[in-house]
């Protein structure tokens, strides 16, 4: 979520005697408001039953299989900045903000699974484990504009798909997250354990 700091207006249109003025001036003279939110979703992703929705692509090595996809990915949704604080930067720092969390915090993304089923995938050809940097967002594709200015490419093999009366694509992005996973190794062995 982002927030904004908007004027309290109770204590700026306020001009009491002055112990009303004393206590008010320990109370803030603004209010925070949610202006913005964005989505991160971690893996597993459940599979769209035939259609009702895209199917996944081979591009980045996630083709759907009897199985799961071959590697991990996370899906960033659900963008909304409201109206009066559009074209201020928001959506960048949302963006920004979601992509960097994965990208330091790959070990938070991963797909949550319980010890028996991480193990079976682990030992099959099944979900890649590990989250690696693959990103997913269903654009409308009225916006694709905007998701290419933060580096995801259309999928043209996903195709276009109705959500909620409005068509979208499948757009990818690929981060870096080696340094980071690295880091979380280090922690790893060093015995300070997932931080």
């Amino acid at each position: 979520m982002a927030y904004a700091s908007v004027p309290n207006k109770y204590a700026s249109a306020h001009h009491g005697d002055e112990d009303e003025l004393n206590s008010l001036s320990r109370v803030s003279t603004s209010t925070k408001i949610p202006i913005g939110t964005i989505r991160l979703v971690p893996p597993p992703h459940p599979r769209p039953a035939p259609g009702e929705g895209p199917s996944q692509t081979a591009k980045y090595n996630v083709q759907k299989t009897d199985d799961e996809p071959k590697e991990a990915y996370i899906k960033l949704g659900r963008l909304a900045v409201i109206k009066e604080f559009r074209k201020a930067g928001i959506s960048k720092l949302l963006v920004e903000t979601a992509l960097a969390f994965a990208r330091e915090n790959p070990y938070e993304v991963e797909p949550q699974l319980d010890p028996a089923s991480l193990e079976y995938l682990k030992k099959g050809k099944g979900l890649g484990v590990h989250f690696k940097g693959l990103v997913l967002i269903h654009a409308q594709i009225g916006v694709q504009k905007v998701w290419r200015r933060f580096g995801f490419e259309v999928d043209e093999s996903m195709g276009t798909w109705d959500e909620e009366g409005i068509q979208h694509v499948g757009m990818w992005r690929k981060m870096d997250v080696a340094d980071a996973r690295q880091r979380g190794i280090i922690r790893l062995n060093s015995g300070a354990g997932l931080q």
